[in-house]
């Protein structure tokens, strides 16, 4: 039969020692598991951000491209080509040919100054 030495200087561990380790193992993989964690909501939250961010340039492009179809429709020159295009009595108003309207707030004022 074979004896064990039974000095102090075994190789034994204690049970508070073994313990420790097990609450150390289990504390690094919580805190492996939630770094894993956060770290995919960091990713996730950073694929939406690029999603938004590309919705926003393809509305801004389309708010662009819909600018540039209004001022061409409402450009004076092209008005003008298309209306004698269609040959439509409508014809460009000289300068002289504009009156202002005024507003009966701004004529009763011109009165009242008038009279003085």
């Amino acid at each position: 039969m074979t004896t064990y030495p039974t000095s102090s200087s075994s190789d034994r561990i204690s049970f508070g020692l073994l313990l420790w380790m097990v609450a150390f193992a289990v504390l690094a993989s919580g805190i492996g598991v939630g770094y894993a964690v956060l770290k995919n909501n960091q990713v996730a939250e950073r694929t939406e951000i690029n999603k938004l961010n590309r919705e926003i340039a393809l509305c801004k492009m389309n708010a662009n491209q819909y600018n540039a179809k209004s001022d061409a429709l409402t450009n004076r020159w092209a008005m003008l080509e298309r209306l004698s295009q269609d040959g439509s009595a409508l014809r460009d108003i000289q300068h002289s040919q504009i009156e202002i309207a005024r507003s009966s707030r701004e004529e009763s004022g011109m009165r009242a100054t008038a009279a003085r």
